[in-house]
Order: structure tokens, then sequence, then C-alpha cells
């Protein structure tokens, strides 16, 4: 007899765990709509352009070194002659100065339930490239270097968001840019070649142009600069700064934002890394740029609950049993199975409403349908009207804390603990005077009473 309340806290845990595997299942199905929704912004993107990252500009010099030497041709008479060896390279050479200004306007794309937002990128960049001396060492003595035409390349990851044909101002002359960038490892982009270059000595030259470019979701810039300015302003109000340098400064408002970057060959250390990148497989890891989140994604936040969701039920149905200890009452575990059952479905119909409303209406509606639902069912089960309707006010307040843990991010772990710790000691204060060894003959002998009464068990012992 003693042993059947230890009996049925082993049936509670396993109801528990059964739920929690109808949570898993609702796990699954929030990533698989998830992935859904990913795919459908990776179409729209394929349909327009996708992420962009601007690396650029950079002057490329191909040269030629050749060197001589003789070559015995004829053992017999030694007889020299003259083999010419060729090696073919070119020189990279970064922007002294490079002031970037990105003008970003960003909409929203719908497709079906889905989203994606593409911007518009009105770029303006100017700079000036100089050198103090020969770029490179002086030739041997058998050996003959030629340079060949400059050329200036901007790499962009979509050339499809290219909306109008840039035009170069270098030097006070107008150039036009061509399609690619005739690198191998850098392919995507455009090319501008420079004529009449004097590349034997120092030399200066100021630059400019306006590139105006479509994207979806993010752009990236490369601060190729000995020193880089960057400023960005947009109308997106949610922008998520990424790269290895944060904005100087910064300023978000519900209007939109804007954020500035400087830096200097000395913290990039960029000529090192874009050798590295065009010459090898390897990604420049150097980048700065503006992503455009979505704070309201449902899907997130459906998964930031049902994470909470274990822990939901599991205080449900200690207030359950504290209800069974406190006010004598003998609840079944199929009452446990049916409760926790419409806490699960809470949390699919939260998944299906948040796909057509916003999450704060759809989390009201599912709170106002499970919480009415479970009042209704708990009158009978407890016995009276009013614990229902406590139960139920209970119910909604426990609703109204996960929606504030999912709500918060830099504090949902503080908050979650502290609640948790709160919940843990109330059941402590209340139950601090329990006898639980008497408690189990209690329930037993409640139970048999009410079988052989035959009435419910949820009835058999209201107050």
């Amino acid at each position: 007899m003693r042993n059947s309340l230890f009996i049925k806290i082993a049936l509670i845990f396993l109801i528990t765990l059964v739920l929690a595997v109808g949570l898993t299942r609702i796990g699954f199905l929030v990533d698989e709509r998830a992935g859904r929704r990913d795919s459908v912004v990776a179409e729209i993107a394929a349909a327009t352009a996708r992420d962009q990252t601007l690396v650029g500009p950079v002057l490329v010099i191909p040269y030629t070194r050749i060197v001589k030497t003789l070559k015995s041709s004829d053992k017999d008479t030694d007889k020299m002659t003259e083999v010419e060896k060729r090696f073919s390279d070119r020189i990279y050479l970064l922007p002294a100065e490079l002031d970037l200004q990105a003008s970003l306007n960003t909409e929203q794309v719908r497709r079906s339930l889905y989203h994606a937002v593409v911007f518009g990128a009105n770029i303006a960049v100017k700079g000036r490239f100089t050198t103090e001396g020969e770029l490179l060492k002086p030739p041997g003595a058998n050996e003959l270097i030629t340079l060949g035409e400059p050329r200036l390349i901007v790499g962009i990851t979509d050339p499809r968001g290219i909306l109008r044909a840039p035009v170069l101002t270098w030097a006070g002359r107008r150039l036009d840019f061509l399609p690619g960038t005739g690198e191998d490892k850098m392919p995507n982009g455009i090319q501008a070649r420079i004529g009449g270059l004097n590349l034997e000595g120092p030399w200066s030259a100021e630059f400019a142009f306006s590139l105006d470019l479509r994207g979806t979701q993010a752009i990236g810039l490369a601060p190729v600069g000995d020193t880089t300015r960057i400023t960005v302003h947009g109308n997106w109000p949610h922008p998520s700064f990424y790269g290895q340098f944060l904005p100087e400064t910064r300023e978000v408002t519900a209007n939109g934002f804007s954020a500035t970057w400087s830096t200097t060959r000395l913290a990039t250390n960029m000529i090192h890394q874009l050798n590295a990148a065009l010459r090898s497989d390897r990604g420049l890891d150097t980048l700065l740029g503006v992503r455009f989140v979505d704070p309201a994604d449902s899907y997130a936040q459906t998964d930031r609950a049902i994470k909470y969701g274990l822990l939901f039920i599991g205080l449900t149905f200690a207030a359950f049993f504290l209800f069974e200890v406190l006010k004598r009452l003998a609840i079944h575990p199929f009452q446990y199975s049916l409760t926790g059952a419409a806490l699960v479905l809470f949390y699919l119909l939260l998944l299906s409403l948040s796909e057509h409303l916003d999450f704060g209406i759809a989390y009201a509606i599912a709170t106002a349908g499970c919480v009415m639902l479970l009042g209704y069912y708990l009158v009978y089960v407890l016995g009276s009207v009013a614990r229902g309707v406590s139960f139920g006010v209970l119910l909604t307040a426990v609703f109204g804390i996960l929606y504030v843990l999912i709500s918060l991010e830099d504090h949902a772990l503080l908050a979650g603990s502290v609640t948790l710790f709160g919940c843990l000691a109330l059941v402590m204060v209340l139950t601090r005077k329990v006898d639980w060894y008497q408690l189990g003959d209690a329930v037993s002998a409640r139970r048999s009473k009410g079988i052989n009464s035959g009435s419910p068990s949820g009835e058999s012992s209201v107050d």
C-alpha cells in the first residue's frame, strides 16, 4: 500500500517521457518548415541575386620574367646555345586610401507563406593608388622583366545583381568596366583595363566609380585599402553586423540604421590575405558587413518555446500533484495524460498559427484555446468550478512566463533559472509538513474507496 504513491510518481514520469517524444516530433516539424522557408529564400535569391560580397578595387599588374642562360648544344665542339625561360606572374596592388559609402534600400519579397529580404545598394567608391618606387626588384644580369597592361578588378559574388554598367574615373579619364576579373580563384566581378600607366617609377592616381547592386539577405565588404573608411546607411530596422571588425559608430532606429568602419593595413594584413585568396583555394577571412535579420522569425521563437516545453509540462504536473497532496484528491494518470496532450498540442497550434499571423497574436490565440479547454476539463477533474478556474489562471500565468522567456534574448537564461528556482522553493514551502509515507497509504485508501463506491476518482474526495 505504501508503495502505491511511488508507483504513481513512476507512471507520471513515464507519461512525461511519452509527451517529450511528442515535443521532439513537433521540433522536427519546426525544423522541416524552417528548411522549407530557407529553400524558398534560396529560390528568391536565385531569381534575383544571392548574398553579395564586394572585394576590391585591386590593381592587378601582370608581368613576365625572362631568364636567359647558355646551354651546350654540342659536346664535341663546345658550341653554346642561348635558352630563354619565361615565368609569368602578377602583382596585386591595394589602394593607399579607400572610401566606400553604401546606401541600402531593403524590401520583403514574398512567396507563399515565406519572404526574403532583398536589397538594392548604391555604392560610391573612391580612393587613390600610389607607389613610392619600383614594384619589382631590378632584374639580374641575365634577366628581363616585361610588364603587361594593368587592370582594376572588383570581385562581386553574384554579378547578376549589377543593375547598371558602372564607369570608372581614373586620373581624370573615363574607362568602361568589362565582365569578369580574369582571376581563376575569383572569377566573378568586373574589370577595367588601365592603359598608358607608367609603372617604372613613383606615381599616384585617384579613382572613383559608383556601383548599383542588388542582393538578398546580406552584404559584405572587404577593407582592402591601406586605410579604409566604410559608411553604410539602410532602411532595415534590424541589422546584424558581422565580420572581424564591428562598426566604430552605429545608430539603429525604427526607421533604419547607419554604421561606420575604419581600418588600416596594420590591422587587416589584407595584402597577405588577398594574395593567399587569389592564388589558392583559401577564402578571404577579413570581411565586414550587414545581415538583414527578421526578429519575428516564428520558427526560431517556436523552437525556443519547445525547448521550455518539458519544463512547462513538468511544472503543470507538479501543480497537479500538489492539488492531490494538499486538497486530498485522487487524479488518475489518464487525466494527467490528457492534460499533457493538450499542452503538447499547444505548440503544434502555435506553429501553424504563427505561419499566418504575427507571433504574438498566434501565441495569444493558442494560449486562450489551451487554457479554456483545460480550465473546462479541470472543473470536473478537480471537483469544483473554483479549482478549475484557479488552475486555469495558474496556467495563464505559466504561459505568460513562457512568452517572456522566449521573448528575452540576453537575459533568457537568467529569467528561466530564477523562475525555476522560485517554483522549486514554492513546492518545498507548500509540502514542508507533508508525511509522504502516510500520504501513500491515504492515496491507496481513497482509490479503493472510489472503486468500491463506483464514483470517478476525481470526484470521490471532494471537500
